[in-house]
């Protein structure tokens, strides 16, 4: 098999390997570029197009929701190191990518894997002199001294949990540990990332990442978000993926009904108001069973929850108290800080200069002391459950 036919199987079976894959902003995934356009976040939180590839699609394991499980007849192939190289360097080179996302399947056991992949990223670095961004996705039960070699060869290393808990891994991937091949391998790439925390080269500075198939083994979207936030605070994870499962013909779970997008967008939402707005996951509006709203999103949910803490008077409000405001976000409440200070807000105008998104806040905020937005039953009325918009918004994949 010649290199363009193996890129046509490994770019392809990659997808696989990435949360959000399917679709992002209505763009689909091409293999024939084997780019991804909507990328990493790296430090500047900007998406990097990457080259991305399995470094082999032979897997011996069965992994319920995954087509490259071992029993599945499907076409398979590997590169060899230096067919990475040829690879990936003329892509980067023309400016075609910007950098690397390398994972692999279980070929010939775990950490001959491992190795096989981290030969690739060492001989671009040392052979061939690449200095750019990498981003090397590991296998559970990796053994200690690869996880080193990942963590000083790649500026992002990542470990995917795809459940959110033992009961839940074991559902879809019996043959893991959750404890032992996964959270002890992030528990070392964290402790080699702070062992070089205060030298002059950190390891992987662009962090740590995970991520999770949503719907696959029957969790919620609360034991999704708690397992996440444990996450950000005990090994300081960068950032946590969240992909919608589809089923896929040839696997046990391959008549399981398919995740709807919306409900990943709801998570994906209640992931951010954790990470940037000072939300705690028992916040979160869950119902009974422990999942998000479908028809709005997860921060006016919260609002309308709380009428008694709206309005606020933009003008005299804490920073940490505009965050909690629909519409305003981490940059638009800086703005506010900062220009409050030159003049008051006093009308939708100015509010609505700091953005589209920012008029939303109108319903929530008092302008030196005014209030222009709808009042409590409107707001219910406004936000209510629409079922033929909910019927379209779960048949969106």
């Amino acid at each position: 098999m010649n290199l363009d036919d193996k890129l046509d199987l490994l770019t392809d079976a990659a997808r696989f390997d990435l949360c959000n894959s399917f679709s992002q902003k209505g763009k689909r995934y091409t293999p024939q570029r084997a780019t991804w356009a909507e990328a990493d976040d790296t430090n500047d939180n900007r998406p990097k197009p990457l080259f991305r590839a399995l470094m082999s699609s032979a897997c011996t394991w069965n992994c319920a929701y995954c087509p490259l499980r071992t029993a599945n007849d499907t076409p398979r192939a590997s590169l060899e190191p230096e067919e990475l190289a040829r690879a990936f360097l003329p892509r980067y080179e023309a400016g075609a990518v910007q950098g690397l996302f390398l994972s692999t399947a279980v070929e010939g056991g775990v950490n001959q894997a491992v190795d096989r992949m981290l030969d690739g990223v060492e001989l671009l670095r040392t052979h061939h002199g690449f200095e750019g961004y990498v981003h090397v996705k590991l296998l559970p039960g990796t053994r200690p001294d690869g996880v080193e070699r990942a963590a000083r060869l790649a500026n992002r290393v990542s470990l995917n949990l795809e459940a959110p808990s033992a009961e839940h891994l074991a559902r879809v991937s019996p043959e893991r540990d959750w404890k032992v091949d996964l959270i002890e391998r992030l528990r070392w790439a964290r402790e080699w990332q702070q062992s070089t925390a205060h030298s002059g080269a950190p390891l992987l500075s662009s962090g740590l990442a995970t991520q999770f198939v949503v719907g696959a083994a029957g969790e919620s979207d609360r034991d999704l978000l708690g397992t996440g936030s444990w996450l950000y605070n005990e090994f300081g994870l960068r950032r946590v993926y969240f992909g919608a499962f589809r089923p896929v013909l040839g696997t046990p779970l391959e008549e399981a009904a398919p995740t709807p997008q919306v409900r990943v967008q709801r998570i994906q939402q209640a992931d951010w108001l954790v990470r940037n707005y000072g939300f705690g996951t028992y916040e979160l509006p869950f119902d009974d069973g422990g999942d998000l709203p479908l028809h709005v999103d997860p921060k006016i949910a919260w609002a309308l929850a709380h009428p008694e803490r709206f309005p606020v008077e933009l003008n005299t409000a804490s920073e940490e108290t505009l965050l909690r405001v629909p519409g305003l976000g981490p940059l638009s409440v800086r703005r506010i800080l900062r220009l409050r200070r030159l003049h008051p807000f006093r009308e939708p105008a100015h509010l609505a200069a700091l953005g589209a998104t920012a008029r939303r806040a109108q319903d929530f905020v008092t302008l030196d002391g005014r209030f222009f937005g709808r009042n409590a039953t409107q707001l219910r009325q406004a936000f209510a459950p629409r079922p033929q918009l909910l019927v379209e918004q779960l048949s969106l994949f």
